[in-house]
């Protein structure tokens, strides 16, 4: 792309209020979260002006990049199947849906999203936000066994995000790798006119952010355990958990809340286990946008419903200088098996079937069964016995599920263990059932840290009108918008501004 032509323009200097409180949902914690709990929060609560899907850890990005390289979705699968329930929705209260859920290719997500939106005949702007990568910044590190995937994933921040709600206030906003905060906290920038040199207001918002990111988890999931008096829920109560959703001001004031009267439990107790999970120093939380101390932090409820969180503050008055980049590798090739043993001697059976597979299988591959790691679940799985107990002192177990992992270097290694498990059904041990076995080629995502301005983004927008046609809705072809793609070297920065 000629870039001559191109002008400079500051970001993130100018900026004005919307509101003077902005209202943001999570409708998802993770990949396998539930969109008709995330349905019945938009229905639920009224004023919502963001809902936010975030389906992206580093284990579903992993997976996102191993099926792209095998010519399939390196975005969610699962996309149509939310955006069709929540688009009807969202388009008639007029929220803002915000989702990782592009992952390695958040252009594809975005046609797909297109492609639904016209078919049920909704008027949408959908836009992107993602990663530029510069091959040249990618650092040459060891590989386990074969050369790098290709392309890599850093966490940006909310800055792609803030610029593509300005440039084209979408419907949908589809993002690669994004901390998880800060897709959070991009709205509440824009809506509420803080500067990036903001610290105390970015701080509360990401402290907003973080307590949202893992939806039920701030509100009784994950939570529930009968052993313990304080947090015994009915299972009447657990079923009906609601995803939570923020209150956020303009002078950083954060309210918690979830569905009046739903089941769950949103409380300190909640609070603050949300709080302390996945953070590493509470003093020094570091994200792309600014570094929080959660020592100071405190929960005031108002009621059974919402809570008040305050006391997050600045770690330092400025944006970290590095941010996470994460590097697909090629790992090898992963071959699995299980297999069930019930009744007497259930244990000393599944190891007879432990050692004949290895045994088998160096028959063919001298060494190779070192690659393997066995467990049985319902005894060692979790719980791992010190070398030297004894079996007789081990629980008795009435059945056990053995498992074999294996991760080899070449797809034959693999495929000829997954033959040696199967041969079990006729030459091992009496009594084993339920074989179920698997191959996939795995990937390794490498962490490093690189200079925020080595990290170029890119934002874009398109839109579909299924009404300016009088084709049937799914032959309609999205339009591009006319607006500007975008590159930034970090948010702080002068960015370049082009015309698409």
């Amino acid at each position: 792309m000629d870039l001559g032509s191109a002008h400079e323009a500051e970001f993130g200097k100018k900026s004005w209020r919307r509101r003077d409180v902005v209202r943001i949902g999570c409708g998802a914690g993770f990949a396998g979260d539930r969109p008709n709990a995330a349905l019945r929060l938009l229905q639920q609560v009224p004023d919502m002006h963001y809902l936010v899907l975030e389906c992206l850890a580093e284990r579903t990005l992993s997976t996102r990049y191993e099926a792209f390289v095998a010519g399939g979705k390196g975005y969610d699968p699962r996309i149509s199947e939310w955006m069709r329930l929540l688009l009807p929705e969202t388009a008639k209260r007029g929220v803002c849906l915000i989702t990782n859920m592009g992952a390695v290719d958040p252009l594809g997500a975005q046609e797909e999203v297109l492609k639904l939106a016209a078919e049920l005949g909704h008027s949408i702007t959908v836009a992107v936000a993602y990663e530029v990568l510069d091959t040249h910044s990618v650092n040459s590190e060891p590989t386990y066994f074969e050369d790098e995937v290709g392309g890599c994933s850093t966490y940006l921040g909310a800055a792609p995000l803030v610029q593509a709600l300005e440039t084209s206030k979408p419907d949908v906003l589809i993002t690669s790798r994004v901390a998880d905060a800060s897709l959070f906290l991009a709205p509440m920038i824009y809506e509420l006119g803080w500067k990036w040199e903001d610290w105390e207001c970015l701080a509360q918002g990401t402290l907003a952010g973080h307590l949202l990111e893992c939806g039920c988890q701030l509100t009784g999931g994950y939570f529930m355990h009968p052993a313990d008096p304080q947090r015994s829920f009915s299972l009447g109560q657990l079923l009906q958990t609601s995803l939570p959703y923020a209150d956020v001001a303009w002078d950083g004031a954060v309210t918690l809340g979830k569905i009046e009267s739903s089941g769950g439990e949103l409380s300190i107790a909640t609070c603050t286990q949300q709080l302390l999970y996945e953070i590493g120093d509470p003093a020094g939380y570091i994200t792309p946008d600014v570094v929080v101390n959660f020592s100071h932090v405190s929960f005031e409820p108002l009621s059974a419903d919402r809570i008040i969180a305050k006391g997050a503050q600045p770690a330092a008055q400025s944006a970290p200088k590095e941010l996470l980049r994460l590097v697909p590798k090629h790992c090898g090739w992963k071959g699995w098996g299980e297999v069930s043993y019930g009744g007497r001697s259930c244990v000393e059976r599944a190891a007879a079937a432990d050692y004949l597979v290895r045994a088998w299988l160096e028959e063919t591959y001298s060494g190779v069964s070192s690659c393997i790691l066995s467990y049985h679940v319902g005894l060692d799985s979790l719980q791992i016995f010190p070398p030297g107990v004894p079996t007789s002192g081990r629980p008795v177990m009435n059945e056990v599920r053995l498992r074999m992992d294996g991760l080899f270097e070449s797809q034959k290694q693999a495929s000829k263990f997954i033959q040696e498990f199967e041969a079990l059904y006729t030459n091992g041990p009496a009594g084993g059932g339920g074989i179920r076995t698997g191959l996939n080629h795995e990937i390794l995502l490498h962490k490093s840290l690189i200079s925020r301005e080595q990290v170029q983004w890119k934002t874009s927008a398109c839109h579909t009108d299924p009404r300016s046609s009088n084709l049937p809705s799914s032959s309609k072809t999205p339009s591009k918008l006319p607006g500007r793609i975008v590159f930034f070297y970090n948010h702080l920065s002068l960015g370049y501004f082009v015309n698409c």
